[in-house]
């Protein structure tokens, strides 16, 4: 996983509107190998190709330069940072904001090989061949027994991943005290209006993107800061 030092940079605004921005200018394609993302474009990060460091990180000119970053998929990134070992013990995040914030944006951007993922977003896809994003209603007993299952076995640190993220909405105050507590995990709000999560939906949701303005509304109504 990425240190430390750098999550608060790649959840700055100026962070992601630059990565949005660029994806948007490279047609949804990874750099590398070429595959398009334009279904998911989660899927895709920047990469510093002089790397940041805690000395450059507050650079722009590194930072925030186009000039400096690739978009290229997670695969290829994970490549690309095979010469680095970052052993930082099995650090827990629990990463939460309203559906459409930029969480699995985030997520994607920090983690690494052997980090362990728990997205529902991901967990439907993985169960079912419905579109990505898509809930089936039918199997929402299902996604979410699996999604306890590893947030379990995370609290018990079954395994020798390196790092976990539990991805939700978690608009509860309480509720994410409670799994934070439970499970040893440090808190990470993805901060984001109600109008940039719907702008969101609508680019990346498409047939689905109704659906999920209400998913955003009813978070918002919801949330406890």
């Amino acid at each position: 996983m990425a240190q430390i030092w750098a999550k608060q940079f790649y959840n700055s605004k100026a962070w992601r509107q630059l990565r949005e921005r660029l994806i948007v200018e490279n047609n949804f394609l990874c750099a590398d190998c070429g595959e398009s993302y334009l279904k998911d474009s989660t899927q895709l990060v920047g990469h510093h190709i002089k790397p940041l460091t805690p000395e450059n990180i507050n650079d722009a000119n590194i930072s925030l330069n186009p000039a400096n970053i690739k978009i290229i998929c997670r695969k290829c990134h994970d490549k690309a940072h095979e010469r680095f070992s970052f052993d930082t013990g099995q650090n827990v995040y629990l990463v939460y904001g309203a559906p459409c914030s930029g969480k699995s944006t985030y997520v994607n951007q920090l983690a690494r090989r052997n980090d362990l993922i728990v997205d529902l977003d991901a967990i439907y896809a993985a169960i079912s061949l419905s579109p990505y994003h898509e809930h089936p209603n039918n199997l929402k007993r299902v996604a979410f027994a699996v999604r306890d299952t590893l947030i379990e076995q995370i609290r018990l640190r079954v395994g020798f991943w390196h790092d976990a993220f539990i991805v939700g909405g978690y608009p509860r105050k309480l509720q994410r005290e409670q799994l934070a507590a439970k499970v040893g995990a440090e808190l990470v709000y993805i901060d984001s209006t109600i109008e940039q999560a719907k702008a969101t939906a609508t680019l990346t949701r498409g047939a689905l993107a109704k659906q999920w303005h209400g998913y955003i509304d009813n978070w918002f109504d919801a949330f406890e800061p």
